[in-house]
This record gives structure tokens, C-alpha cells and sequence, in this order.
């Protein structure tokens, strides 16, 4: 039982060490005097400012040093050897899946004096032959987000086409998706702080917290490492902020109404909206350069108006494939691999003088008939309780929808559905050719 349990804690540590790794970058370069040799054994100390985390490495013979699995944030590097000068390297930016060079070239003289370099660091990544696109914290913040999914960012980066990132997961089918390089818009790696973040069925992304609680994100789009072997479309990987040594937070709501909305043509008035947006993140030091904690929450509330709609429903005799009344004339459809118009079993052709023999008509589409209503020669009130039963009434003469049926009713509806609810009332219009009712979910 021991032995198992020393498997599975290995094996949880590497998956962990993997999961890091993922969202972690490196800072490197090489340590050189005046004249451009290489200092061993030098100190190097890299420094993470925002939590006063340090790291130190010592330069080998080449005078090389590397800090591997660097948490993305800003450094101070700082280089010392016996009978040179200190040197020290301020705000070195290191983003998600960077590799940052950083040389150093120390001066004579002693260790109490320190050089202070402003330059910038080299920006080309010469370890990683990877294309990829970084979207840091400032363009998720000052860009907008229609629905603040930042997958929607993704447009920004070239070679990506067709980015769909919903504002709400309604099914497996709703992730995040997009074509990259002409590939298929599932075959894109979504990981989240180091560990994969895709709908398992659909293979289709997941939506990530708010924007205000991500730092970066980077996107690879063509000769990523090994170590992202799952799809070959694209590499997203996504980072959560983190808790500093500092106090910081920010709330925020966004209002979406109906005043600029325009109407719907088929409506008679501007229907109503309104959608509420709202959440707040916070970080804050749990011990000071120890511990630190950070989290998020947001709220959506959509409270959005119906629009009705008006459909035309097939009389009695058009249910039996009668057409006649119609003003142009129906053509036999022909075969498209044949070429010779469709027949019934006798011969004779299926459509003739806008007629359509019975036995052309398929027994799939009379079952697809029952989901319409009827028509009826005069309109009558009807009411729909519930999804399973209807009850209209005419001359006297009532109703009940059994499942499986439904009620007469003329010849269009107007339908009017609102989300969340399964039933509504249908009343009568003036005309006995139209009706308003409202689209059960029996009739979807």
C-alpha cells in the first residue's frame, strides 16, 4: 500500500512540475570583463519585485548562467564577482513562455560599488524556434472584449481566422474555438495556469475568469516544443494574476440596455433589454514574502424581452399534398444522380398539376406535419396550461391536446416565447386567419 501511495505522489509531482513548467518563462545570458572573456563562478541573483522572491545561480566555466521556470513578472538581475564592480539590471519584463537573455559585462573595480544598466534586454528569442504572440495585461484591460471572454483577443494575432468566444457555456458545442493556419477550429490546446482547459467531449476550450483576474496570455501558432504534443492547431496558455506584497483590487459593472438597440423589423416597438455585468478581483499578502492570496468573482444578469414573430402554417388539403390553391406552379423534382424525374411506386410522376401523390410523400416528413398546427376554417380562443396538454374551443366545442397531438388552430400564428417559461396563453385576433399564441417547448 506504501509502495502505491510513493507511486502516486511521483507521479502527482511531475504532472505538477509539467503543469509549472507551462506557464513559467527562463532568463539567461553569459557573464563577460572588459575585454569580453567569460567570468566563472560569478553570483547572479534574480529577483522578483512584486513578491521579493529571489533566485541564485552561479555563472560555469563560459561564463553561462539560466533560471529555469521563472514565474512571469518584473526583475532586478544582479551580478557579482570578486574584483568587479556589482552590476545590477532593473525592470526586466518576463513574459509567459519567454526566453530572456540578459549579458552581463562587469567593470573592474570593488564590490561596494554598484553599476546600475538601463538598457533593454534582447528582445529576440534565440533559444525557441515557436511563433508565438503574447497579449499581456495592459491590451486585456485597454482592449475591448464584446462578452469579456479574452480568447476574443485572439484576432489580434495573425494566422488566426473565425475566433468564436461566447459570454456564457450553454452546452459542450459553445467553447471557445478558432481556425489557425487553415487548421480545424478543435484542434487548439487550451491550457489554464499550467493545466489543460478544454470540454473533453467536444475538445472545444473553456471560458477563463474575468479579465481582471488574468495577467497574460500567450498564443503559439506554429513549431511549439514537444511538450505540447495534444493538438496541433494552436497553443493557448493562459495565466491567473497573483497575490503580491502589495494590497490591489478593482470591481466593475457594465449596463447593456435598449437604448441604442434598433427595432426589429417584424415588431412593432423596441423591445426591452437590459444586462447587468458586474464582479471584482482582489490580492493580498497572506505572510509577507511567503504566502499571498488572490481570487476573482463575476455576475451576469440578462433579463431580455421576447420579439414575436408571425409563421404561416399548411391548411388540410396541402397536408395531403394538394397545391392547388397556390398561385405558381410546382416542377417534379428529378434525380440528381439519375437524372429521371422522381415517381411513385406505379410510375406515375410524384407532382402533377400541383398535386403531390401520397405515396411520394415520405412517412418523415408527415410525422414532421404533426409539430404544426392545424388550421381551422374559424378562429377560436385556445389556452396552453402546459407543455403537455391544449385546449381549444369553437362553436361550443372544446379540446384536449393528448401528447403526441395538437390542437386545430388557423392558418398563422403568432408566436411569443420567453426564456424560462413553458407555458403561455393564446387569445384570438380579429381575423379568422390569424392567431396569437405563444411556441410551447413541445412544438421545438
Amino acid at each position: 500500500m506504501s509502495r502505491n501511495w510513493a507511486l502516486s505522489i511521483v507521479l502527482s509531482l511531475g504532472c505538477l512540475s509539467t503543469a509549472l513548467q507551462a506557464q513559467t518563462g527562463t532568463v539567461s545570458g553569459f557573464v563577460t570583463d572588459p575585454t569580453g572573456a567569460a567570468i566563472p563562478d560569478a553570483k547572479v541573483t534574480a529577483r522578483l519585485i512584486q513578491r521579493n522572491l529571489a533566485r541564485i545561480a552561479v555563472t560555469d566555466e563560459f561564463g553561462s548562467y539560466a533560471f529555469n521556470a521563472m514565474p512571469p513578472g518584473t526583475y532586478r538581475l544582479e551580478v557579482e564577482k570578486q574584483g568587479f564592480q556589482r552590476s545590477a539590471r532593473s525592470d526586466l519584463e518576463l513574459s509567459l513562455n519567454q526566453n530572456l537573455r540578459v549579458d552581463v559585462a562587469l567593470q573592474l573595480g570593488e564590490l561596494t560599488q554598484t553599476v546600475e544598466v538601463t538598457a533593454a534586454a534582447v528582445l529576440v528569442d534565440t533559444r525557441s524556434p515557436a511563433l508565438s504572440r503574447l497579449v499581456d495585461d495592459r491590451r486585456i484591460q485597454d482592449l475591448p472584449i464584446n462578452g469579456r471572454n479574452v480568447i476574443g483577443l485572439a484576432v489580434t494575432v495573425p494566422g488566426i481566422l473565425s475566433v468564436r468566444a461566447p459570454q456564457q457555456l450553454t452546452d459542450a458545442r459553445s467553447g471557445p474555438i478558432m481556425n489557425v493556419n487553415g487548421g480545424l477550429d478543435t484542434q487548439n490546446l487550451f491550457t489554464f495556469n499550467g493545466g489543460i482547459f478544454v470540454n473533453p467531449s467536444r475538445n472545444t476550450g473553456m471560458n477563463y475568469p474575468p479579465p481582471d483576474a488574468l495577467q497574460e496570455f500567450s498564443i503559439q501558432t506554429a513549431s511549439f516544443s514537444a511538450e505540447y504534443g495534444r493538438n496541433a492547431g494552436s497553443q493557448v496558455n493562459v495565466v491567473s494574476k497573483s497575490g503580491t506584497n502589495d494590497w490591489h483590487g478593482s470591481a466593475w459593472e457594465f449596463l447593456r440596455n435598449d437604448n441604442f438597440n434598433a427595432r426589429n423589423f417584424f415588431a412593432s416597438r423596441q423591445p426591452n433589454q437590459a444586462q447587468n455585468q458586474y464582479g471584482f478581483a482582489a490580492g493580498a499578502p497572506v505572510r509577507r514574502d511567503k504566502i499571498f492570496a488572490f481570487g476573482s468573482y463575476q455576475g451576469l444578469r440578462v433579463r431580455r424581452e421576447a420579439v414575436s414573430s408571425t409563421v404561416a402554417v399548411p391548411n388540410e388539403a396541402q397536408r395531403s399534398g394538394d397545391f392547388r390553391g397556390l398561385a405558381r406552379t410546382l416542377t417534379n423534382p428529378v434525380d440528381t444522380l439519375t437524372r429521371q424525374p422522381f415517381t411513385d411506386s406505379g410510375g406515375n410522376p410524384c407532382i402533377a398539376g400541383n398535386v403531390i401523390r401520397p405515396g411520394c410523400i415520405s412517412p418523415v416528413a408527415q410525422k414532421l406535419l404533426r409539430s404544426f398546427p392545424y388550421r381551422r376554417p374559424a378562429a377560436s380562443p385556445c389556452s396552453i396550461p402546459s407543455p403537455r396538454t391544449a385546449t381549444c374551443s369553437s362553436s361550443g366545442a372544446t379540446g384536449t391536446r393528448a401528447p403526441g397531438t395538437l390542437s386545430p388552430a388557423t392558418p398563422s400564428s403568432t408566436r411569443t416565447s420567453r426564456p424560462g417559461r413553458s407555458s403561455a396563453a393564446a387569445t384570438s385576433s380579429a381575423t379568422p386567419a390569424a392567431i396569437s399564441a405563444s411556441r410551447p417547448p413541445w412544438s421545438r
